[in-house]
């Protein structure tokens, strides 16, 4: 979706050809309109080349970003920032320890191995971090206010304090 009221940027003289890289460049940024798929596609196959040229790099910056930052999901940690709450550094492996791998919601099994992304298929049943008491009603994001939880129990539970 392309944002309204923006001024096009002159970049090219002359319209490139559609179904190239700068055909794509041409439409979002001096059009202003949506590309059209011939363009899209030329800019997916950049991409894919891309990444198979700088996978290894790719990943190198990925995985060293994972050891800096364990467990660290950087949108707890803004919203935790936005709140003033306590931050604590923990990992999934810290929580488990702590309180066990039931769901502290239902009382049932998690799923160790499910993929934890929302929208995958058995997400519902997967390991999710629950704060007890959420950011936003001034739970601190601490190792002490965190239980494990199934994915659909967390969503359910939304910004809840449970009693």
């Amino acid at each position: 979706m392309l944002k309204e009221n923006r001024e096009p940027m002159r970049r090219f003289r002359k319209k490139p050809d559609c179904g190239t890289y700068s055909g794509y460049d041409y439409h979002i940024r001096q059009a202003l309109e949506e590309p059209c798929n011939s363009c899209r596609e030329a800019m997916r196959a950049h991409w894919r080349k891309k990444r198979q040229e700088r996978g290894p790099e790719i990943n190198r910056v990925r995985s060293g970003w994972r050891q800096r930052t364990p467990g660290g999901n950087r949108a707890n940690t803004r919203r935790a920032r936005k709140f003033g709450v306590k931050i604590e550094k923990y990992s999934y492996q810290q929580v488990l320890d702590a309180y066990g791998s039931d769901c502290h919601i239902c009382d049932e099994p998690i799923d160790l191995d499910a993929p934890r992304g929302t929208g995958k298929p058995g997400w519902e049943r997967a390991l999710q971090v629950d704060h007890v008491i959420p950011l936003s009603k001034g739970g601190d994001d601490t190792l002490e206010n965190v239980r494990p939880s199934h994915g659909q129990c967390n969503n359910r539970k939304n910004a809840k304090i449970l009693s």
